[in-house]
């Protein structure tokens, strides 16, 4: 996609979002969605293991998408949603909370995802992105309210709305594209929306714990050594106990878990970037076994490393 083609890109959106209702008015079945490429990441039991995926679910009354969506165990990555036409409700927290115009919900990893169309408005059509976050933004994610669950913004003034809506349609229309530059544009774009969220949040700056960015940094910069916990734990000066629970109340993840995403989205640029054998990226990003690395990487790529490449070729 050139450069060019994004000054259109609202249009364009917007025609893919009616070609998407349209068709969906003639689906009667899930089983006619999950042949549609679009429609299936919208349908219960998808399997999401991209690093980005994104899309508008465009929820009309009795519609195909007219369903509340469970996932009691959440995902593996982070969830951006914001409704852009009606109402929705978050089921996730004691009581009903109602998703307006402009609101955004931030969901972490493992979170349990419980939302649907309100019963007094005929529709709810909200834009989505699922990721694999950088590790540079984990800050950024840290919203306040924020924990273990989904936290909401509040939709703030009309050009809030506006430009969040044009970064969505923007992800939207990059993140079709399968080439290693589209990918990063979709990233770029998505800091881009996670920076907005974060500053309209404004989370004190007293929260900044400088012992958790340190742990991030070390890790990173030793992502191909065997770290282990204690070690971590170590350079922290914190207990492993306790530098756990601060680890997983901020960042909604363990260390460990974290550790290993970061991998893995390396993993995925050596693999897009260069013609390295699976075992020498193995060992670049951490892991002594090759077959192990392979197991972790489909399980959260969706692919084997292998394939993964030929997907992105």
């Amino acid at each position: 996609m050139s450069m060019s083609n994004l000054a259109g890109t609202a249009d364009a959106a917007d025609r893919k979002a009616d070609r998407l209702v349209h068709r969906l008015a003639f689906m009667n079945n899930f089983a006619d969605g999950l042949e549609d490429p679009e429609v299936a990441p919208l349908l219960p039991g998808y399997t999401f293991g991209q690093r980005l995926m994104s899309g508008l679910t465009p929820i009309e009354r009795d519609g195909l998408l007219d369903f509340a969506i469970e996932r009691p165990a959440g995902l593996d990555g982070w969830t951006l949603l914001t409704t852009v036409r009606g109402r929705g409700l978050l089921l996730d927290r004691p009581g009903e909370v109602e998703l307006q115009e402009g609101d955004v919900l931030l969901i972490p990893p493992r979170a349990e995802h419980r939302y649907r169309r309100h019963d007094a408005s005929s529709s709810w059509w909200h834009r989505w992105v699922y990721f694999q976050p950088r590790q540079t933004w984990l800050p950024w994610l840290s919203w306040r309210g924020g924990g273990p669950k989904a936290t909401l913004l509040r939709g703030q003034d009309d050009d809030f709305r506006r430009e969040l809506d044009r970064i969505f349609s923007e992800i939207d229309a990059w993140s079709i594209n399968t080439d290693a530059f589209a990918m990063e544009m979709s990233f770029n774009l998505l800091e881009r929306a996670i920076l907005i969220c974060s500053r309209y949040n404004e989370k004190p700056v007293a929260d900044y714990d400088p012992r958790l960015a340190g742990v991030c940094s070390y890790i990173a910069e030793n992502i191909d050594q065997p770290l282990s916990l204690e070690t971590i734990a170590g350079h922290a000066r914190l207990s492993v106990s306790r530098l756990s629970h601060l680890f997983q109340d901020r960042y909604g993840c363990s260390i460990m878990s974290w550790r290993d995403d970061l991998r893995m989205q390396l993993a995925c640029r050596i693999l897009k970037m260069t013609d390295a054998p699976v075992k020498q990226v193995a060992i670049q990003v951490g892991y002594a076994n090759p077959l192990h690395f392979s197991k972790m990487f489909r399980k959260r790529m969706g692919l084997s490393p292998s394939g993964y490449r030929m997907e992105q070729a």
